[in-house]
């Protein structure tokens, strides 16, 4: 029996619930004593919903999903014209699944439903404080001294991640942007009051201004729950501000970074009463496995990214699904190891760029003037979009492609990364067999 642990985050397992192979055994530690709705949006693209697809949960996932008539468009701060707009369907259309605004505590709500009904053990109030990964199984130790071998350790503990700071030797791969974002929900009624505020409810709007931008769309905190405006708001952090996640934010001073916006903007603010911060940080360790080759960072934990590509939490879905159809070839503990390292021979470089690609993406809508600035708006001129890319095919990008080349869009959003992570499995030892079978 192969027990795999999984600190914080919950879990995602196989495609269907008949594919969990009867020797794994999971257990979920989660660090609070109850699951609680914090943060905000979330944004699912094409790749993000494939794989959600099949782990058997997107169906469930589309009844919390708010409908919005007009697809993702990039406006000017400042009198809030349409740098780029696209059609609702758009991205289905090209890609094979909807991109969808969400609130987080959905997704979790999901998934913690999907996790309970695979039997997986989930333990609330475990507070991991360190990992030994010095001997051949490695071992957790729990607040208030309890402890906890596993086959696997599955660090999915986000970007201040414990699992991370016992195995990783690179103190400095956490790289903070200097940026905060502050999130906040404004209720329909007090977005639909206004005729200038109204049409707000019916786009996936990204504003870029000065050293700023807001992310405004429609998300709905539960299922049957109205809908409210969720603003993902990014502005640099001031010099002597606490660090601290999760802060309460200084409403009025927040207010004061977006004075330059178009007034529709500042009469959404205006609504805003609470929100929280947090700061923006990348996660670049120099690798995702434990010494031992028992324990494997996933998500955050080892790639966090700045929010402007919409990929963080897509590329967490595709760890989980990739890590899934590699473990779903061992017939042993002791395979472990290898299959670790081919997770993340397949998973890292797609990481990386998509890291790099939202790093820039976020440089851009925050530019200030000069050439950098008409540029990009010369490029949304013509191309309608941040980068001109190609029409997909329908046939799938298994290469990494150049930096933002006219195949990186569908590169992005068309990923499969159950199917890519099997194409790489059978390559290395042969169409869906257990690498039991290659050594008799």
């Amino acid at each position: 029996m192969i027990h795999v642990c999984i600190a914080n985050k919950p879990p995602r397992t196989h495609r269907q619930q008949q594919d969990v192979p009867r020797c794994l055994t999971v257990t979920l530690l989660e660090a609070t004593s109850e699951l609680r709705p914090i943060g905000g949006i979330i944004v699912l693209q094409a790749n993000a919903n494939r794989a959600l697809h099949s782990l058997g949960v997107y169906n469930t996932l589309s009844g919390y999903c708010a409908p919005i008539p007009h697809g993702p468009s990039t406006r000017r701060h400042d009198n809030g014209a349409f740098l780029a707009q696209t059609s609702a369907d758009a991205h289905e259309a090209e890609f094979g699944y909807p991109l969808r605004p969400m609130h987080r505590a959905d997704l979790q709500r999901v998934l913690h439903e999907a996790a309970i009904a695979l039997n997986v053990n989930i333990r609330l109030g475990y507070q991991v404080t360190r990992v030994d990964d010095n001997g051949a199984i490695p071992k957790l130790t729990i607040k208030g001294n309890d402890s906890m071998t596993a086959d696997l350790i599955i660090g999915a503990d986000g970007i201040h991640s414990i699992i991370r700071k016992s195995i990783a030797e690179d103190a400095d791969c956490v790289r903070d942007s200097g940026i905060d974002i502050t999130r906040a929900n404004v209720p329909e009624a007090a977005v639909k009051s206004d005729a200038r505020t109204a049409d707000f409810m019916n786009h996936i709007s990204l504003w870029c201004g000065p050293s700023s931008s807001i992310a405004v769309m429609a998300v709905r905190q539960g299922k049957c729950a109205d809908r409210v405006l969720g603003l993902d708001c990014c502005h640099q952090r001031e010099q002597n501000d606490s660090i601290v996640p999760g802060r309460r934010q200084d409403i009025e001073r927040f207010k004061k970074y977006y004075k330059d916006y178009d007034p529709a903007i500042k009469l959404v603010l205006s609504h805003v009463t609470d929100a929280n911060v947090w700061g923006l940080k990348e996660a670049r360790p120099s690798t995702w496995i434990g010494k031992s080759g028992r324990v494997i960072l996933i998500g955050d934990a080892a790639h966090a990214s700045l929010p402007w590509a919409g990929q963080g939490g897509g590329m967490a879905i595709e760890d989980a699904v990739s890590l899934s159809a590699c473990l779903d070839r061992a017939e042993a503990a002791t395979q472990i190891p290898e299959l670790l390292k081919v997770f993340e021979d397949i998973r890292r470089p797609r990481c990386n760029l998509v890291q790099e690609w939202s790093a820039t993406k976020g440089e851009r809508a925050r530019l200030t003037g000069g050439p950098e600035l008409e540029k990009r708006d010369s490029t949304f001129a013509s191309a309608n979009a941040w980068i001109k890319a190609e029409p997909w095919d329908k046939r799938h990008i298994d290469d990494l492609p150049a930096f933002e080349a006219p195949n990186w869009k569908a590169w992005l959003s068309g990923h499969d990364a159950v199917d890519y992570t099997n194409l790489h499995l059978d390559k290395r030892y042969g169409a869906r067999a257990k690498l039991h079978q290659r050594c008799i």
